[in-house]
């Protein structure tokens, strides 16, 4: 006999047996019904095809659905690979084959939801007979309390419960979901079953069996569950749906099953974000939910139809499967939906001339900002608005280099313990005062003033006479001296190299001699410095407005009049709005749009990307197992490959080492770290924790477990980390936590074994990076920024001897140094860092890179001649009527 003839056999054996099995539950009349209707049947067809996708798909397909593909490479829109010879349907958003988890998703989704499907129908037939036959009876009171309590389970949420009881067992893994599922979806079997039993309690052959002598629960075996079975099967078959729906809905809100355990509802979350550019990612599991829902439908709509015949509304062969043909159409047009293009530039892009004086610049970003004041501003957006406003003692070049702005000259004496700073003359405040070296100690004193809530004044604890000073014990700060009209100096403790950086941060600006001697956080003064622009409106919750500073101490800048600066607007509303020619300069991308401007080759020499001063790691609590062990440790740091992130989103950059490229640091001639798999192994070997990958044998024996933040890059990235450690006998499970206790478990001693971490550099040096995360110093038993508990004699020395290094090029020696400490210990193992995508018109001239400072507008221009149409607005030669519905959507006030 072949194959195809046994396979045939088999399922005619089985139609028979289930036909046999149908007659045997429902009687000869209804099965006959059932089988009639061809729109139950098309539904029970449904389920079965399901069912078999699920028990066989995952062997067929043969994909590991948990493991990536980084071989591929992302498509020109930035999304993840499409479907090819090795992978039929593509990938998901980490470059896993997409028909593998759906094959899995399948298996996971269609379990708990039977299996919840059966524990609430056998609780609600439970609850329903209890209480059918205690209704009328002297045991009635039992009848009111169970249907009070159901009452009571109708109204608890879904959510609430899933997270009480994932709370209550530790984690929502697939028995948290069938046990929350199934204690929350036996209400409604339970009220039927209930009526249906206190109707059959009244029937003839009841009584006459109650007559005889029969018992209750013989009543209930002999004649009730007979007789609600049919009922029952057709509950359950519309539960089962509503199940799968239900379970969809937790996954895709994050409460459901752990990643990277795929199922339909939490591929939907992850897919998500690429609906523009790849909509198959989330036409796939949305058409597997949709199609299963409908084939229970549709089954338990005939099983009904069969029990109760008067109740059928028209003969259900003859019904067209109009849902199918929809959901058909609609899965038709999201797989064969195109990316949707940008529109070109707005502009000539011919060669420019002299630079033009007026203009209003006009930006917008997504937050919103807090303060102006530059003694208490501290976030991205007012450190960005300070910079424009209020200008240093000292900045950074171009090129990252320290260089003087209001000074004109900088001295230092006494072995680096004295810096003397010589002020520019003529310098005016934005009041129309002359900057003096008293404003300078004024200003200084004013952030470091006991009564101003200053989140920089910690930085400046280096100065004399710091901690009498803010503690109010001295009236002023002995440290700042002034020497005359123009002459200042400030006094350290001890040689520190990071003193100049430090003052580069807006706390030290200083400020209008209006501006007074202490900040009152509720009520601070109208901002007014000595920058290159002034604010000349503020609405907290819309706008800032800067205007030209005409005082300005530079000849001849700036040369816009104005910059107008749209604040809380969503990033798709700012890019509809660039696109419309009403912004002329846009950052707050989505990385899809990022991925989309960069294929677009129009865009070409408008755009740049913009590092940040952040690094991201994979911390080792070197103080638990197996952390505490070196060998370990440099397995991890030679397994790791951070590479692949790069082809997971555009905005991550690889790192190799501590310092992001932002940071101006030592040479990167060479890298720091290497991927090396086999040196991964023999360091695990060396660490007694030998491991075959041929054969999977070996390897630690335990788990660890891996913190991150649910719903983030993060989290997605440490499904990469457990990849990847896997293929070394390192077994990892995500351990998903709210910010909150992410900040408060990590920075706790002996709490958590590895995990993500970020850190965003204070001020552009690396002390900033190394000493708050990685020195001895840093470590507390509570609130430690030192995640690894790492400590190092060796890198103390070298953190401390850089810190009072004054000469440039022994300092930078010393961080390599300090680099390969952390390379060698592997405290750490560095994965990325972020950069933004920024995007101008061609006809905003004179915006050139900075190192360092972000939104570096002093010397930009709009030069008329290239501009669309005079005055700016929208694109030439549209109409308001005439705009697409994207470009009114812009102009609405949308809620942010």
């Amino acid at each position: 006999m072949t194959a195809a003839a046994r396979w045939t056999r088999l399922a005619r054996d089985a139609a028979r047996a289930g036909e046999r099995a149908g007659r045997a539950l429902l009687g000869e009349d209804a099965a006959r019904r059932f089988l009639s209707d061809r729109s139950a049947l098309l539904g029970l067809g449904i389920v079965v095809l399901l069912a078999l996708f699920a028990a066989a798909g995952p062997a067929v397909v043969g994909h590991d659905p948990n493991a990536s593909d980084f071989g591929l490479s992302r498509d020109a829109f930035g999304a993840p690979p499409g479907p090819s010879a090795a992978h039929w349907l593509g990938t998901d958003p980490l470059f896993r084959d997409l028909l593998a988890r759906l094959a899995h998703g399948a298996r996971l989704s269609l379990a708990i939801a039977l299996s919840s499907t059966a524990l609430a129908t056998g609780l609600g037939a439970l609850v329903g007979v209890a209480a059918g036959m205690a209704a009328g009876t002297r045991a009635s009171a039992l009848d009111g309390a169970l249907m009070r309590l159901v009452d009571v389970i109708l109204a608890l949420p879904y959510l609430l419960f899933v997270t009480a009881i994932g709370v209550a067992v530790g984690r929502a893994d697939a028995g948290t979901i069938l046990l929350v599922l199934g204690l929350t979806g036996w209400t409604g079997a339970a009220r039927v079953v209930r009526a249906k039993t206190v109707e059959l309690a009244q029937r003839d052959f009841v009584a006459s069996a109650r007559a005889l002598g029969a018992g209750p629960l013989h009543v209930v075996r002999r004649h009730v569950l007979p007789n609600v079975g049919g009922t029952l099967l057709a509950l359950a078959t519309i539960n089962a749906g509503q199940m799968i729906l239900a379970e969809a809905a937790l996954s895709y809100l994050g409460v459901g099953v752990q990643p990277p355990t795929a199922t339909w509802g939490r591929m939907l979350h992850e897919a998500e974000p690429y609906l523009g550019v790849k909509p198959l990612l989330v036409a796939a599991p949305g058409f597997a939910i949709l199609l299963a829902v409908l084939g229970f439908h549709r089954a338990s709509e005939g099983l009904r139809d069969a029990l109760d015949p008067a109740g059928a509304e028209l003969p259900r062969g003859r019904r067209l499967p109009v849902d199918l043909l929809v959901a058909g159409a609609a899965l038709l047009l999201l797989s064969g939906g195109s990316p949707r293009r940008v529109r070109p530039p707005l502009g000539d892009e011919a060669a420019s001339g002299a630079p033009v004086r007026g203009g209003t610049l006009r930006l917008a970003t997504t937050v919103n900002a807090r303060t102006l004041d530059p003694s208490i501003a501290y976030d991205e957006l007012s450190s960005a608005i300070a910079e424009l406003v209020f200008a240093r003692l000292v900045t950074w070049d171009r090129d990252g280099r320290l260089t003087p702005e209001l000074a004109r000259a900088i001295a230092v004496e006494r072995g680096g313990r004295t810096y003397v700073f010589t002020l520019r003359e003529g310098v005016r405040f934005h009041d129309g005062a002359e900057l003096r070296a008293a404003d300078v100690k004024r200003s200084i004193e004013r952030t470091l003033h006991p009564g101003t809530p200053s989140p920089g004044a910690s930085q400046y604890d280096m100065i004399e006479g710091f901690a009498e000073f803010h503690a109010g014990a001295a009236p002023h700060l002995a440290g700042v001296r002034v020497l005359g009209d123009h002459t200042v100096a400030i006094d350290l403790r001890a040689p520190d190299a990071t003193f100049l950086p430090r003052m580069t941060l807006a706390f030290m600006a200083p400020v209008c001699p209006s501006s007074g001697a202490v900040v009152d956080a509720a009520r601070p003064p109208p901002p007014c410095g000595a920058g290159p622009f002034r604010v000349a409106r503020w609405d907290q919750d819309g706008s800032i407005g800067l205007a030209r500073h005409e005082g300005y101490f530079r000849p001849g800048l700036p040369y816009l009049d104005a910059i107008e600066w749209q604040t809380g607007m969503r990033a798709t509303t700012q890019r509809y709005k660039f696109e419309e020619g009403e912004l002329d300069y846009l950052r707050d991308l989505t990385a899809i749009d990022a991925a989309t401007y960069r294929a677009d080759p129009r865009w070409q020499g408008r755009m740049r990307w913009v590092n940040r001063n952040r690094t991201n790691a994979v911390f080792l609590n070197t103080e638990l197992a197996p952390f505490d062990q070196l060998a370990v440790r440099r397995a991890v740091a030679f397994a790791l490959d951070p590479s692949v992130l790069e082809k997971v989103r555009p905005d991550l950059v690889a790192l190799d080492r501590v310092l992001p490229p932002s940071i101006p640091g030592p040479p990167r001639d060479e890298p720091m770290r290497r991927h090396d798999p086999a040196r991964a192994l023999a360091q695990m070997a060396a660490a007694g924790y030998a491991y075959d990958p041929a054969t999977g044998r070996g390897g630690y024996p335990g788990v660890v477990d891996y913190i991150a933040i649910p719903d983030t890059l993060e989290q997605a990235i440490g499904e990469i980390v457990q990849q990847q450690l896997a293929t070394i006998g390192l077994r990892v499970r995500l351990r998903l936590v709210s910010w909150a206790t992410y900040l408060a478990e990590a920075s706790r001693r002996r709490a958590v074994p590895m995990g993500w971490v970020g850190w965003q550099a204070d001020f552009p040096d690396p002390a900033s990076v190394f000493e708050p995360t990685l020195s001895t110093r840093a470590i507390r038993d509570e609130g430690s920024q030192n995640y690894a508990f790492f400590s190092s004699e060796e890198l103390d020395r070298t953190l401390d001897a850089a810190h009072a290094e004054q000469d440039r090029a022994r300092r930078l020696e010393l961080y390599a140094r300090a680099e390969r400490v952390v390379r060698d210990l592997a405290p750490w193992v560095p994965t990325h860092t972020m950069r933004q995508l920024e995007l101008w018109h061609p006809y905003m001239r004179g915006y050139e890179r900075s190192a360092v400072i972000p939104w570096h507008f002093h010397e930009v221009w709009l030069d008329p001649s290239a501009r669309p149409a005079a005055g700016g607005g929208p694109r030439a030669g549209t109409s308001p009527s005439a705009r697409p519905l994207r470009a009114l959507l812009a102009r609405a006030a949308l809620p942010r």
